[in-house]
């Protein structure tokens, strides 16, 4: 029997403040048999979440603003409407590369990387971003050895951009 799931309303996704940037949790393994997680997220400038690497790919959607996607030591910008693709295993990283908010839809495949998120993430009553703030030596310890339980491994801040 095929089974079709009915995507929730946005209002119902579970959001998450991580390190500066808004995620906003729209399908998770649980809803997907899986299959794939669903983040529509709200990057701000000067965000950038470094260099690692997990097993899920991972597909990237510009909905507004840029985004500057290093994938093994290759910079692309992409702008609303562009699309960018991570293989698992693959060393990427993502900076916003506007000087205003930018929002993507991100799909990681296989599911379950959805409770790194909310382990690092403080939930958020709505999309709003947090209060800017420059993340302590102490925040990142912690992310990267969550992260590890997730089978991320971080590598460092991204490189000097060369696009």
């Amino acid at each position: 029997m095929t089974q079709v799931n009915i995507p929730q309303e946005f209002t119902d996704a579970e959001h998450v403040h991580v390190l500066g940037a808004t995620i906003s949790i729209t399908a998770d393994s649980e809803t997907t048999d899986g299959e794939y997680l669903v983040l529509d997220m709200l990057v701000p400038p000067m965000f950038e979440n470094g260099l690692h690497t997990h097993d899920p790919s991972e597909v990237f959607h510009v909905i507004d603003g840029e985004i500057r996607l290093h994938v093994d030591g290759d910079d692309r910008i992409l702008s609303a409407g562009m699309t960018g693709h991570v293989s698992g295993g693959e060393v990427h990283g993502v900076a916003n590369a506007g000087d205003n908010v930018a929002r993507v839809v991100a799909v990681m495949t296989p599911g379950g990387s959805e409770g790194f998120f909310r382990e690092v993430g403080r939930p958020s009553e709505d999309r709003s971003l947090p209060e800017p703030m420059e993340p302590t030596e102490e925040m990142l310890e912690s992310v990267f050895a969550i992260g590890e339980t997730y089978g991320f491994e971080f590598l460092g801040p991204l490189p000097e951009q060369t696009a």
